[in-house]
């Protein structure tokens, strides 16, 4: 077996466009762990060649996988930790939420490739999301707001399709219901703070609407070919927090001007239709849904953060795909791709 030239070749201008970008703002700490992350995330991925993941979507490995996932995201909370999102060893952080993604693309490819021309019924649709609501409750509980909206889109694309007007009706009507009752019993004051800002980024322009306003003026700054590599303030004088993880996109931009963000989206675009073309090529059913549901998946967070990234969305903690500093979503991502190319040689 060999790798999709494409998908690697994507996959190697998105490590160059990363570690580039955390070093040039000064982060050289993380600038070693993360070619760690890196070398691990494509040392997964060449594996590919030699180890089934796709394993991972048959008995008992799936449901090992399930239950040991779940038992990370429980632990969470038993744990003494602030922030109730990572586990830390040995220097690094592991994020739960981050490996349980490849569950929800997992459960849902498993539901979906059995069950999806019975979700016309009301019934099947209600067990569709029950699967992943164990994660996106014990998620949203931690709580991780953006995750949670990661989670929920991304049932909520995939299942669409299959839907009639009344039914989609009927799931927005449900996802106002919650919305209001997140807001009242679950959303902390701070995110609801983040969202309020975005409303009204002069209500606190000193507190929660710093970030936006800072992000805001990174971007302007920017230009259409950027201040130079290294040549940032925003980002290097720390002016912009989280510049190396939840807005490195936006510090990228700063440097490379909106050339380089229409290279990125441009990049990520070619990254899906590969996927989605590749699909085609795949004998096996559930390896067709799974690709599918993959770059649903990876198209959601794209759009999302990118615009987080341009101040045109609430800012919600959540790492670039591909860019952000970390080890956790990276080597999600690239467990995913792994499997999905186990599929394109079965």
């Amino acid at each position: 077996m060999r790798l999709n030239l494409t998908i690697f070749i994507i996959l190697i201008f998105f490590m160059l466009i990363s570690l580039s970008t955390i070093f040039s703002i000064g982060k050289y700490e993380y600038f070693i762990k993360q070619i760690i992350f890196w070398a691990i995330s494509f040392l997964i991925l060449l594996s590919s060649n030699f180890i089934s993941y796709s394993n991972l979507l048959k008995d008992p490995y799936f449901k090992f996988f399930y239950g040991f996932i779940i038992l990370m995201l429980i632990l969470l909370f038993i744990l003494p930790s602030y922030h109730k999102m990572w586990f830390s060893f040995l220097g690094f952080s592991i994020q739960p939420s981050e490996f349980s993604r490849i569950l929800l693309v997992i459960c849902l490819s498993l539901f979906l490739g059995k069950f999806g021309e019975q979700l016309k019924n009301t019934f099947f649709l209600f067990i569709s999301f029950l699967i992943i609501f164990p994660m996106v409750l014990l998620i949203l509980l931690q709580p991780d707001l953006g995750m949670v909206l990661i989670y929920v889109l991304t049932w909520l694309v995939v299942v669409i399709n299959f839907l009639s007007k009344r039914e989609i009706f009927q799931i927005f009507l449900i996802i106002i219901f919650l919305s209001i009752i997140s807001w009242f019993f679950i959303l902390k004051d701070y995110q609801k703070e983040r969202i309020l800002t975005f409303i009204n980024p002069e209500r606190k322009p000193l507190e929660e609407g710093y970030n936006l306003k800072q992000l805001k003026i990174t971007i302007g700054s920017a230009g259409f070919l950027g201040k130079g590599y290294g040549k940032g303030t925003q980002a290097k004088l720390g002016f912009l927090p989280s510049a190396h993880t939840d807005f490195i996109l936006a510090s990228f931009v700063e440097e490379r001007g909106f050339l380089g963000l229409l290279f990125y989206i441009f990049l990520f675009i070619l990254l899906l239709r590969t996927i989605i073309l590749e699909a085609n090529f795949i004998k096996e059913p559930l390896g067709y849904v799974f690709s599918y549901i993959l770059a649903i998946h990876l198209g959601i967070r794209f759009l999302l953060t990118t615009m987080i990234n341009l101040g045109i969305f609430p800012i919600i903690g959540l790492s670039v795909p591909f860019l952000s500093y970390g080890g956790s979503h990276l080597i999600s991502d690239f467990i995913l791709l792994a499997i999905w190319h186990n599929f394109r040689y079965l």
